[in-house]
């Protein structure tokens, strides 16, 4: 057997091994001792149509599994499912490649054994079913009812009794004719009455089939005329399904369905006998010695990792010093990290990221799942959990240990993403006639220059910051649930703290990368020549090289801090923004004296994306300087996770940045105090010479300006009768 096929077969029996260890209610799986790749999955959906009927399904795995997805059959054909068509059963879940524009559900190697079953539970245990373009079919409950007043109550009643046709199919709740509009009413008045639900009654329904029992309720005990009553029986789909079933009788030769101890209907089970009262009292009596107390910490810390997830949680909530070992341990914390293609953990592989990078736009994307670099490289896994496509491999630090086994890896990844995009980026400045960007350089892959390499990482974390706000401008503008602002939040932070962890990760062995950033950001600040295009292609990767010098000063006792480099970084902000205001405003090139209300406004207006933008890339520095600057080590301690406020607080800060309406506000929610101090009068003239800077540099071109752009300007100027903006 090669590697390869040990692997996935070690993938196999891990998620058999869950599937024993951890079962779950209504689904049992049955392995076949000649054919590991053969299983029986019978389902018992504990709600829906089919409440308490055990299903069969014949289970092949493949044996590229994960690769590939199970097939799964009915074993009885005729089972009324809108998605069962004889055996066959259709499910995106089972469908390797499943098209669809945006749709990043079905199947995915992340998926257990176990997970996926669950999700095949509830397919089955749902009485709406999703079809193909999003339409909802209804298929009804395992029960129907018919709600009648108790003035109209008797006359049936007495159909019951003397076995007249009693056709309560016609009045199931899911299935109400269009013109049943009382009983409808009287359906939402008993869904609305919270009082418990009281039997009067059961009787036997003469056309109901052998367990045709219809349960008579109500909600009051008080007789009234209008006192509500539902008459309550088996819905037809249930019924025929078990009458299906039992006229069957098919048994299966390798697993108990069928028998006494799988049956058909899993409410014919032999009841257990109740324990007697007296010996349940006597088991849990509490002892005078808590015999856990005894064991040392060692023992504790070997029981919870022998232990499922679900059983740490429950004993930790009954024992606190348990609690206290598994928290102080991040034992739930490690157990998150694993390869989502081959169930590997940190301890034994090499764990990182997928890649992508867009050509094109020389943007460097991952979705964050971990990936440990055996399934990259020899099981040529190359889509995300939400099918999204990379083409490399990066793995991240965790702790210390990972990121000691995984650093050689980590520096031959990042140089083959280097080479790459420094490639893509040498392509699209030849195509601009610009030269901002270096083309590939040999020098780079030298001893001397290598470091140079975690430019990838820099730009990975700028994205992040770009990539969450693009995500919240969808939310806010959609006005959808704030929740959904929550979770944008939460994978922007745990991504760019996984980066950032790298980053000082790498820093500490190579310490030549501190050195680079911290010489590139003072020569920035000292001299306006190292601020051009041609020295920093991207102000963003500028602001998380401020990040890591910041967040690294007090341990490099180097006196650098943000009031010194805010003026500088925002200056340049602005003069690089003049392209795009005058774009839309043309008029602006014309130079006016004194303070200028319309300048002032304009400009805000014009650079309103990319001011928002600052304003998040520097909510993230502020987050992660004042967060781990004093504590470095909270990273290596945690995997590389943030504190669990830090996603809440980003919201909050979030929400702050939106109202931001007037660039004194903007200069406060970016922490620079002189601007709020310069006044509407000496702006006016540091934006007219931005403009003029601008032009110096090359950035934009006078000449390209339109014919009478002075005379629009004082139409426009003389008709304003906006605020200032300031």
């Amino acid at each position: 057997m090669s590697i390869t096929s040990h692997r996935l077969l070690t993938r196999l029996y891990g998620d058999l091994a869950e599937l024993r260890d951890a079962p779950y209610p209504g689904v049992s799986v049955f392995t076949d001792d000649a054919n590991i790749y053969k299983l029986c999955l019978v389902l018992t959906p504990p709600s829906g149509p089919w409440k308490d009927l055990s299903l069969h399904f014949d289970v092949q795995i493949p044996e590229n599994w994960p690769a590939s997805p199970p097939k799964i059959r009915s074993t009885v054909e005729g089972i009324g499912h809108p998605n069962l068509f004889g055996g066959y059963v259709c499910c995106d879940l089972l469908k390797q490649v499943y098209s669809g524009r945006g749709y990043d559900g079905g199947y995915t190697p992340a998926l257990t054994l176990r997970g996926l079953f669950l999700q095949f539970l509830t397919f089955f245990s749902s009485s709406k079913v999703e079809q193909v373009g999003g339409r909802v079919l209804d298929i009804g409950d395992c029960v129907q009812r018919k709600f009648v007043l108790e003035k109209d109550l008797q006359a049936l009643l007495e159909d019951i009794e003397i076995g007249a046709s009693y056709p309560l199919s016609r009045y199931s709740t899911a299935h109400l004719p269009q013109n049943s509009n009382e009983h409808a009413a009287l359906a939402r008045k008993w869904d609305a009455d919270q009082s418990p639900e009281l039997e009067l009654g059961r009787y036997q329904g003469a056309n109901q089939g052998a367990s045709g029992i219809i349960i008579h309720k109500t909600k009051s005990m008080a007789p009234h005329p209008q006192r509500i009553h539902a008459l309550e029986s088996e819905s037809p789909q249930r019924r025929n399904t078990r009458q299906l079933l039992q006229q069957t009788a098919w048994k299966c030769k390798t697993c108990p369905y069928g028998s006494r101890r799988l049956p058909y209907d899993a409410t014919e089970i032999d009841e257990i006998q109740d324990v007697r009262m007296e010996d349940a009292l006597e088991v849990l009596a509490l002892p005078s010695t808590c015999a856990l107390d005894m064991l040392p910490d060692d023992c504790l810390y070997v029981i919870a990792a022998l232990l499922p997830s679900e059983s740490i949680i429950s004993f930790s909530e009954a024992y606190p010093r348990f609690r206290n070992l598994v928290d102080s341990s991040h034992e739930l914390l490690r157990r998150e990290l694993t390869c989502f293609f081959l169930r590997t953990s940190l301890q034994d592989s090499i764990l990182g990221i997928g890649v992508a990078l867009d050509a094109k736009a020389r943007v460097l994307s991952s979705d964050f799942d971990w990936l440990s670099e055996e399934a990259f490289t020899k099981h040529n896994v190359r889509l995300s959990i939400r099918k999204n496509s990379f083409g490399y491999f990066l793995p991240l630090a965790f702790n210390r240990y990972h990121f000691h086994k995984a650093r050689t890896v980590i520096w031959r990844c990042l140089r083959i993403i280097d080479t790459d995009l420094r490639l893509a980026q040498s392509v699209a400045a030849e195509r601009a006639g610009r030269g901002y960007f270096k083309p590939v350089d040999p020098l780079v892959n030298t001893p001397e220059r290598k470091h140079e390499e975690v430019r990838v990482v820099f730009q990975m974390m700028n994205n992040v910051v770009v990539s969450l706000m693009k995500s919240c401008d969808n939310v806010l503008a959609s006005r959808s649930n704030q929740g959904n602002l929550l979770r944008a939040s939460e994978r922007a932070v745990y991504a760019y703290c996984h980066l950032f962890h790298l980053a000082i990760c790498l820093v500490r062995t190579t310490p030549a990368i501190f050195d680079d950033a911290e010489t590139t950001i003072r020569h920035f600040v000292e001299d306006p020549v190292h601020r051009v295009k041609a020295r920093v292609p991207d102000m963003g990767e500028l602001i998380v090289k401020i990040t890591l010098v910041l967040a690294l000063a007090p341990s490099k006792g180097t006196n650098i801090s943000w009031e010194n480099i805010s003026g500088p970084v925002l200056e340049e902000v602005i003069i690089r923004n003049v392209l795009w205001v005058l774009k839309d405003s043309p008029e602006l090139a014309v130079m006016e004296r004194g303070r200028s209300n319309y300048r002032l406004a304009l400009t805000l207006l014009r650079s309103k994306t990319s001011l928002r933008l600052v304003m998040f890339q520097i909510a993230f520095l502020n987050m992660f300087v004042s967060t781990y600057s004093s504590n470095l080590s909270y990273l290596d301690e945690h995997y590389g996770f943030p504190h669990k406020q830090v996603p809440e607080k980003m919201v909050e800060e979030i929400k702050d940045i939106y109202t931001v309406d007037t660039w004194f506000g903007f200069f406060q929610k970016v922490n620079f105090a002189k601007g709020a101090a310069f006044g509407p009068d000496v702006f006016s003239d540091m934006l007219r010479q931005a403009v003029r800077t601008s032009a110096q540099r090359g950035y934009h071109s006078p000449a390209q300006l339109p014919r009478n752009v002075e005379k629009t300007r004082a139409d426009l100027e003389g008709r304003w009768k906006g605020e200032s903006g300031w």
